[in-house]
């Protein structure tokens, strides 16, 4: 008896250090994030749009469709919640404001475990000169990225690479501006494949590729009209297509299963510019899903099923703690985090309800203990959705479950009331923030505790 025993624990142990070994020997994931920008939820393929997006119907073919993907309804404020894992009234972040020093950003933890780490794109949180916190030290390539080519404002002309609302060219490579010819949803992609070409194959990558399409000034390929869906049709399809050649890099370097590709879109389509957010309520700016529910997908063949549909909750926030625990990365926000590790109900494909509450807004915010929706705003009375039952939000609950809507409202005010006290504002810098240069801060919503910093009409 005591030799079968002996045999049985042996291997056990032999199994649990094969396990452990595996676990140390596995190379880690590759990661890309691609946001687009002021994209509808209606405006992919894989929710049923006209616009032809094959490529992003290839990756959530090929991955999962996250079906319940929450961000903040402006430009900025999804980039800061994205990049810290914070809700954004936290951060202060408007966007004129940029982010301030002492909020830590995940690529820092990547390259510390030997990532290496670039970014693409737009960038909107700071360093401009037309941001609060201007200066070379708010660059992405000072605040974690190795390589970073874009622009750093909310908008750019596509083809001549300037500021729009200052007119200044706002073009960059590492710091140094760079005048370049080009549609810039092409030199996106064309930067990006070049680093995935060019690395170093001996350690993982993070890829941060942020496109400007489909934002204002809306300027189409020369020569490529949309199909049947003018000038926006085309600035998505083009981005799809500049997609498709990024993914396409990795099937050439044989890394396609082994990386880790995010698509998310930073806010609703805006009223008025041609796309759209299906049959959700509201757009671009306000807190009703149309403005904060995203098309989403993700994929990564060596742990995740291909053909599925997450209907778990996540948002923006969740991103960094999800992405570490996929690469096997201990987090070290340099404050606690607001969103949670959703990477095991990923693998395991648990779409359960059970999660924590989070916020996301901007002038009105939503606060969500799923599948409930409050939305608080500070020009009218609090609004109550079962997002299950009613997807749509056309059924206001708020005076049917007056106590449910206190206690969220408290919950609220818990989370997010002591942001405003602390002297949290418009363009404002948290407690205990860096140096850099700062430009006068705006104006903050005093009446409203609970209002967020609100979007200006510039640069959204």
């Amino acid at each position: 008896m005591r030799s079968v025993l002996k045999a049985v624990f042996a291997s056990m142990f032999f199994c649990l250090f094969a396990s452990a070994a595996e676990r140390a020997t596995t190379p880690r994931p590759n990661i890309i994030t691609i946001v687009a920008d002021d994209v509808g939820w209606g405006d992919v393929g894989f929710h049923g749009s006209s616009i032809r997006t094959p490529h992003l119907d290839r990756l959530a073919a090929g991955g999962v469709r996250l079906e319940r993907f929450y961000v903040n309804p402006i430009c900025s404020l999804t980039r800061a919640s994205f990049l810290t894992g914070q809700f954004a009234p936290r951060t202060g972040v408007n966007n004129r404001s940029g982010l301030p020093l002492d909020y830590r950003i995940f690529p820092d933890d990547f390259r510390a475990a030997g990532y290496q780490t670039w970014m693409c794109g737009k960038w909107h949180l700071g360093g401009s000169d037309d941001n609060t916190f201007a200066g070379r030290e708010y660059h992405p390539d000072a605040r974690g990225f190795d390589h970073f080519y874009g622009f750093l404002a909310g908008a750019v002309d596509y083809f001549a690479h300037v500021n729009p609302a200052s007119g200044q060219p706002d073009w960059w490579r590492n710091g140094q501006p760079v005048s370049e010819k080009g549609y810039s949803t092409d030199l996106f992609a064309d930067e990006a494949i070049g680093l995935i070409k060019k690395r170093d194959p001996n350690n993982p990558f993070l890829l941060h590729l942020a496109f400007n399409a489909a934002h204002g000034p809306l300027q189409p390929p020369e020569g490529v009209p949309g199909r049947g869906g003018g000038a926006y049709a085309a600035v998505v399809e083009r981005m799809d297509s500049a997609i498709g050649r990024v993914l396409d890099a990795l099937d050439e370097q044989k890394i396609a299963d082994s990386t880790i590709v995010l698509f998310f879109c930073d806010n609703g389509a805006q009223d008025g510019r041609g796309g759209s957010n299906g049959a959700l309520r509201g757009a671009k700016g306000g807190a009703y899903e149309g403005g904060v529910r995203s098309a989403a997908a993700l994929r990564y063949p060596d742990a995740i099923r291909a053909g599925g549909e997450f209907s778990g909750w996540m948002w923006a926030g969740d991103v960094w703690p999800t992405l570490a625990a996929a690469a096997g990365i201990t987090p070290q926000p340099a404050k606690p985090f607001d969103g949670i590790n959703i990477w095991p109900a990923l693998v395991a494909a648990d779409g359960s309800t059970n999660r924590a509450s989070f916020a996301v807004g901007s002038k009105s915010m939503a606060w969500f203990e799923p599948p409930w929706k409050l939305i608080v705003s500070p020009d009218g009375p609090a609004e109550l959705y079962n997002l299950e039952d009613d997807p749509n939000e056309s059924r206001d609950m708020a005076a049917a479950s007056a106590d449910r809507v206190a206690r969220m409202t408290a919950d609220l005010k818990a989370n997010l009331g002591s942001w405003r006290a602390k002297g949290g504002g418009q363009g404002g810098r948290s407690q205990g923030g860096s140096g850099g240069r700062k430009k006068k801060q705006g104006p903050t919503n005093a009446a409203d505790p609970l209002a967020p910093p609100q979007p200006s009409a510039a640069g959204e």
